[in-house]
């Protein structure tokens, strides 16, 4: 698992979301966390519970681009992702907007 450089936090975490990063890191799953990331080799976000990305993705090079509680605040995550990669690039390739953050 990888963190982005640039993580999406929803507003009820942004407090404290390096607690939840170091859970993660650790193995830790936490009840209403959600991880907004890119699975291995695949170029589309998906919105995980923690418990179940860490129970199978959790030593893979999945690249996690968000953290939020609860799934709704995970789905409006994406859409804050997708609405930034419109806002950028004028198209929807979010995969690429976020992968040139990265550089």
């Amino acid at each position: 698992m990888v963190f982005s450089k640039k993580l999406y936090l929803s507003s009820d975490i942004k407090n404290d979301y390096r607690k939840y990063i170091r859970s993660l890191k650790f193995n830790k799953s936490s009840f209403l966390l959600y991880v907004v990331v890119f699975l291995e080799g695949e170029d589309k976000l998906s919105l995980v519970h923690n418990s179940i990305f860490l129970n199978n993705y959790r030593k893979t090079d999945a690249l996690v681009v968000g953290l939020a509680f609860g799934k709704k605040a995970g789905i409006e995550l994406i859409a804050k992702i997708v609405e930034d990669t419109y806002r950028s690039r004028n198209d929807f390739e979010y995969h690429k907007f976020l992968a040139l953050e990265e550089r």
